[in-house]
């Protein structure tokens, strides 16, 4: 059951953001006879794995690694010199691919922030090509294709992942995936026969976002795996039966608990008020709080009566936060019970 999920491990893919700071690689290049810098704004897609923790109070991770990348950047213009000796290159058919060089992605639990440096970024694709000379050595045709010898950098500095909790569909749980991760590529080129030596440096702060999903199980396959849904107990023997005698089943599954987990009592008393016991960080199913003075009439806790705020719960919501009745509003008995979905 979902007390069973202290991490869930999802592959999916992100998409590169059209986001203002983002995804443009600043390219410079440096030669002996001038230097000379131009913008390429960067798209694709980036395969990645993180591991979920749906049961948390804030959303995180404590992993995000990069299977592959496939990213296009727009072309380039780099001229340079002066009328002694000078180059005009253009850079058409740039591309970037991206992994994790030792796996798995390491990243804080309680900041979402990574040492970008696990990963690596390789322009792989493109060519720069065009003339460059002097009137002294005359001008030679330049062509450099970066499929042959691509060029290698790390991250740069400090990366990111986010997660937000989207919409539900069915029994699943989606959830948005945000990264950011700073690069650079610094690299001389080899330019053979060419009058002039020069390098590349490309610098730039990826942006990308996906959504993956996690399947919560519902009570049919919560009651089969816990033995009640045939009604064996746990020595096989045939009989329908409830897991705690006070809770009914549903009920059960609906929390978050399995048979390992499954308290005797699901309210615990303290001077604050009266908390319901939960094993899980998400509800399973919708229940909500009951209470009465006669056993007889039950109506559901007013939420001003709720330490959090709420009394009645649908599948998905969070139960990370305490969910108590206030101490000195609580009337007399108190039940959770099975709604119906309006």
């Amino acid at each position: 059951m979902l007390s069973a999920w202290g991490q869930v491990s999802r592959e999916m893919t992100l998409n590169l953001v059209e986001e203002v700071g983002f995804n443009e690689i600043t390219i410079d290049l440096r030669t002996d006879i001038g230097n000379a810098r131009d913008v390429s704004a960067v798209s694709g897609t980036m395969v990645a794995r993180v591991n979920l923790f749906p049961e948390s109070r804030v959303l995180r991770t404590d992993e995000f690694t990069v299977l592959s990348a496939d990213i296009a950047g727009s072309d380039i213009t780099l001229a340079g010199g002066n009328f002694l000796a000078a180059y005009d290159f253009t850079g058409v058919g740039l591309g970037f691919s991206a992994m994790t060089t030792t796996p798995p992605g390491r990243v804080d639990l309680e900041s979402g922030e990574f040492e970008a440096s696990q990963h690596e970024v390789t322009m792989n694709e493109g060519r720069l090509s065009g003339r460059a000379g002097s009137i002294i050595t005359g001008f030679e045709e330049v062509d450099f294709d970066f499929s042959e010898e691509g060029f290698t950098g790390q991250g740069k500095g400090r990366g990111t992942v986010t997660i937000v909790r989207g919409r539900i569909e069915g029994r699943r749980v989606f959830f948005q995936v945000s990264i950011e991760l700073p690069a650079e590529i610094d690299q001389e080129i080899q330019l053979e026969d060419a009058p002039i030596t020069a390098s590349i440096r490309a610098e730039g702060h990826v942006k990308a976002r996906g959504e993956t999903f996690i399947e919560v199980p519902d009570f049919a396959s919560w009651a089969e795996r816990e033995g009640v849904l045939l009604g064996r107990d746990s020595a096989g023997r045939e009989g329908g039966f409830d897991l705690a005698p006070a809770s009914p089943n549903f009920i059960l599954f609906a929390l978050g608990f399995d048979r390992e987990s499954v308290p005797e009592q699901l309210f615990r008393f303290s001077p604050r008020g009266v908390t319901l016991e939960v094993g899980a960080g998400l509800a399973a199913g919708d229940f909500e709080i009951q209470w009465s003075d006669d056993l007889s009439g039950w109506e559901r806790v007013p939420e001003t009566a709720m330490l959090n705020g709420q009394s009645a719960f649908r599948f998905g919501d969070s139960l990370t936060e305490e969910i108590t009745v206030r101490a000195e509003e609580r009337r007399k008995f108190l039940r959770v019970a099975v709604v119906e979905r309006d």
